[in-house]
């Protein structure tokens, strides 16, 4: 018995054999047409096209049937077949939404997010043919000119060289010039405030972008108390023991509004997938119709730890580098920063003093981490210089730049506060 797929009305197997034989024919127009070829476009005749394709590129003479009648216009043809991929590809959407949507016990809330995820999955598999694709410089020259022309227009509008989405630090933004497009990993010891600074950071940049927040350290409302905190300028203690003072909470938490309709917070669990996440930004960039947005992670071995879809026979190393790599490619799908909280190991995270290294390869079983990312910036106690307790004086050291500059920030941190502030320039 034959089970009926609605992807099977969008095959046309005579158009198929017709562009192999052209092919065969005339060798010349497989480099013409290899940039929109794939072996997903072939339905029955993905073996010959691998064949065909193999002979052509190692200039030999590849064979197809000789009925195969050669196509009339080879280009038409190709772009025929990969029209009818990228419809069988929203065809299997269509089924499997549906089958969701006839499901009773599937919750309306899941099947949104399947929405989100198989639009997203679409998207993805549409744009991949992009990646192999020769690419001369000269064709790009116009896009590089014109993005060199809109920066210095916004520049000059704004007064500002920063273009990067905003962290609130001034001394970080000159030297990173904002959080750009690309992976950001935040690590230090235990206790140096690499949550708080994510979380200022975050709400910094809620003035130009929706952020999401993923926490599998903290639950949201935690979070949520915390970022009102340190509005507010009260001690998170205060308020779980009932000591705080309400009008100012209430006055801070109104002040705070506009901050809080842009940041939203996804509770991580062992189900969530860079998939998932990738959704919800994208949900959250279209409710703001917005063009980027920030997402930050806390934090990523964790996230690593747990997650089952990484699970397998790989290591705990092994599934660092690969949610790393997942973290940069959700990045470079957004166009936007991705800001993933990170574990140094334990010999140079100090564990013991707190005190921290900013070494490159201190990242906890990080493997090749380092290497994926755009920027590794550490959070580290300042050695040379001092606080009035309980504040605390640290570093941000930005060890690897792909964007640019390296260099130190001095920081004060109040962890009474859940505050980052930057230490005058003497």
């Amino acid at each position: 018995m034959h089970t009926y797929h609605l992807s099977d009305e969008f095959t046309d197997v005579a158009a198929e054999q017709a562009l192999l034989a052209s092919l065969a024919q005339h060798p010349v127009l497989y480099w013409d047409l290899l940039d929109r070829l794939t072996p997903e476009v072939f339905t029955t005749e993905a073996a010959t096209w691998s064949t065909v394709a193999l002979a052509l590129e190692t200039t030999q003479a590849p064979c197809v049937p000789a009925e195969w009648p050669p196509a009339p216009d080879p280009h038409a043809t190709a772009r025929r077949l990969v029209d009818l991929y990228q419809r069988r590809l929203l065809a299997v959407t269509q089924e499997r939404l549906a089958q969701a949507l006839f499901d009773e016990t599937t919750p309306a809330t899941d099947i949104a997010t399947l929405l989100e995820e198989e639009a997203l999955r679409v998207h993805t598999a549409l744009r991949s043919t992009d990646a192999g694709r020769l690419q001369w410089a000269s064709a790009l020259l116009p896009q590089v000119l014109a993005d060199a022309e809109a920066r210095r227009l916004q520049r000059e509008a704004t007064g500002s060289a920063v273009l990067g989405v905003p962290t609130g630090l001034t001394q970080f933004d000159n030297l990173l010039g904002g959080l750009n497009e690309g992976l950001y990993l935040l690590a230090g010891p235990p206790g140096m405030g690499k949550t708080t600074l994510a979380l200022q950071i975050a709400a910094a940049a809620t003035k130009e972008v929706p952020v999401v927040v993923v926490t599998f350290e903290h639950a949201p409302e935690n979070l949520t108390l915390k970022l009102l905190c340190a509005r507010a300028g009260v001690n998170p203690r205060d308020v779980q023991r009932g000591y705080a003072d309400l009008v100012k909470i209430r006055a801070a938490a109104d002040a705070w509004q506009p901050v809080a309709e842009r940041l939203a917070v996804v509770e991580g669990r062992s189900q969530l997938t860079v998939a998932q996440v990738r959704a919800q930004a994208r949900r959250a960039m279209r409710q703001h119709q917005a063009e980027r947005c920030l997402v930050v992670v806390d934090y990523l071995q964790l996230w690593a730890k747990v997650a089952e879809d990484l699970r397998g026979n790989f290591s705990v190393r092994e599934r660092v580098d690969m949610l790393g790599g997942l973290l940069r490619e959700l990045a470079l799908r957004l166009r936007s920063p991705v800001l993933a909280l990170a574990s140094q190991n334990r010999s140079a995270g100090n564990y013991g003093n707190g005190k921290g290294s900013a070494a490159l390869d201190s990242l906890k079983e990080s493997g090749d981490l380092e290497y994926a990312a755009d920027v590794v910036l550490f959070l580290t106690e300042a050695q040379e210089r001092l606080a009035t307790p309980p504040a605390r004086a640290v570093e941000l050291t930005v060890a690897k730049n792909r964007h640019g500059d390296t260099g130190k920030v001095a920081l004060i941190f109040r962890p009474d506060l859940g505050t980052m502030r930057e230490e005058a320039r003497i």
